[in-house]
């Protein structure tokens, strides 16, 4: 996992530090921090999320694609959405783009849908990265980072595993294998699992 205060950002030192205090009463947040761990596939490093005690509602999020769309995630309610959160930069972010493809072309007919969400980055450095890996799932930007803060984001790469129902129901801070059979397993039983309601957002 790579702190976003590393790279000279001084406001997330700050900011991690007022997320510490305040993530027990704020949204999502309190997935990180209330949340136990729950390594799947007996116990493999590979392959580990945090399981919230009650699923959370996620906040509204719109941002734009590589084109220049605006894009709501409330677009893919019905579907089981892996959101990540990545940059250029990453390399933890880009050992993961492959197995996140991967879930996206076996997937999608199933449910799925990947979206990976850029944070900071210049669009054509973005568009570049994404053409050499060959990456076919939706890409937004993140461009002030505003996003990143709403959820309380520390460090790259992030991801939020949300229900059907819109419903945050695990997270992984740090790279994960999303690929591995345990990945599968665990996404598979997501995407055959009914919606449950959620408080309203």
């Amino acid at each position: 996992m790579t702190d976003l205060g590393g790279r000279g950002r001084g406001p997330w030192i700050e900011l991690a530090l007022a997320v510490g205090i305040l993530a027990a009463t704020l949204g999502v947040a309190a997935v990180w921090v209330r949340a136990r761990e729950h390594p799947l596939g007996g116990g493999s490093r590979a392959f580990q999320i945090v399981r919230p005690a009650t699923p959370a509602p996620v906040p509204r999020i719109a941002l734009s694609d590589l084109a220049g769309r605006r894009v709501h995630l409330e677009d893919f309610r019905g579907r089981v959405i892996l959101l990540n959160f990545w940059a250029t930069w990453c390399e933890p972010c880009r050992a993961e783009m492959p197995a996140m493809e991967a879930l996206s072309r076996d997937l999608t007919d199933r449910g799925l849908t990947v979206v990976a969400v850029n944070y900071q980055e210049p669009v054509r450095a973005v568009q570049a990265y994404v053409r050499e890996l060959g990456v076919t799932f939706p890409i937004l930007r993140d461009a002030e980072g505003q996003v990143a803060r709403e959820l309380h984001v520390p460090g790259l790469p992030a991801t939020f595993l949300i229900g059907r129902d819109g419903a945050v129901i695990g997270t992984a801070l740090g790279y994960r294998d999303w690929n591995a059979p345990e990945a599968r397993a665990f996404i598979s039983e997501l995407l055959a699992a009914p919606p449950r309601g959620v408080a309203a957002r």
